[in-house]
């Protein structure tokens, strides 16, 4: 369905559908049944949809299950977003602006976790925001330019608050002697799946951080951080290999090993 409806968002995002950031799938896609609620259906706020302005299509998996609380701007034409709610057990705050055209924004099930986002601002075509199942934002914020650029947040994520993810510089800075433009331009931003940003971090041009890393509060990350590390400081740095986390504070469990790429328990 979604490759009649935005073809060339579909097509980028079954390039990120790899096992280190979701195990959700491109058959996935077209085998889900999916009701399609245009801007002005009354049934996108009984289920906490506020559309501001455009006229987005949302799609959902069952019409008469509540979000949560979200505000959705689509000034530009052809923009999809999709909620996977069919066992939809926690709460999503959200605001959602989609300044370009024909943009997807995939929203998995989050279990009985909860979502804030702040402001997600899409700002150029054909772009992409993808959140894994599970993943779970205490307050965050992303923005996004670049035509056919892609922020993809992995399977598990844990997101806490204050973090920013920008995939540009804003602005572009000149060598004043040859005039060439020095900064580089946006960038994709992938999370592979279990990963942990820690308070006020700020993901700056930041390509991708590996499945079950962590990131300290505070951290400016650019580039691209390894799977199994903790990095932090500005600009963050590897300070330990081999490492990752878990949701319990009693240790990681063997599904959240397992899905970084690690067979059974720790040993002893």
């Amino acid at each position: 369905m979604l490759e009649s409806l935005v073809p060339t968002a579909e097509a980028l995002l079954s390039g990120w559908l790899r096992p280190e950031i979701t195990d959700f799938s491109r058959n996935e896609i077209s085998e889900r049944a999916y009701t399609i609620l245009p801007a002005d259906d009354l049934q996108l706020r009984r289920i906490g949809i506020e559309v501001l302005a455009g006229d987005p299509l949302v799609l959902v998996t069952d019409p008469d299950r509540p979000l949560g609380r979200i505000r959705l701007a689509s000034p530009g034409h052809n923009n999809v977003i999709v909620f996977d709610n069919l066992d939809w057990r926690g709460s999503c705050t959200a605001s959602l602006r989609l300044l370009g055209a024909d943009s997807l924004i995939v929203m998995n099930d989050i279990a009985d976790g909860y979502v804030q986002l702040h402001d997600v601002l899409l700002r150029s075509d054909n772009q992409v925001l993808f959140w894994g199942a599970g993943a779970t934002a205490v307050g965050m914020s992303i923005e996004m330019d670049g035509d056919e650029r892609s922020c993809i947040i992995g399977d598990d994520a844990l997101i806490s608050n204050d973090v920013w993810i920008r995939n540009y510089d804003m602005h572009a800075i000149h060598d004043l002697a040859s005039g060439a433009q020095i900064n580089r331009p946006a960038c994709d931003t992938v999370l592979e799946r279990h990963v942990w940003l820690g308070q006020d971090a700020l993901l700056l041009n930041c390509e991708s951080i590996g499945m079950g890393s962590i990131i300290g509060a505070r951290s400016l990350v650019k580039g691209v951080i390894p799977p199994h590390c903790v990095a932090v400081g500005t600009p963050a740095r590897v300070q330990r290999h081999g490492a990752s986390w878990g949701r319990s504070g009693n240790g990681m469990t063997q599904d959240e090993r397992r899905s970084i790429g690690l067979d059974g328990p720790a040993s002893m």
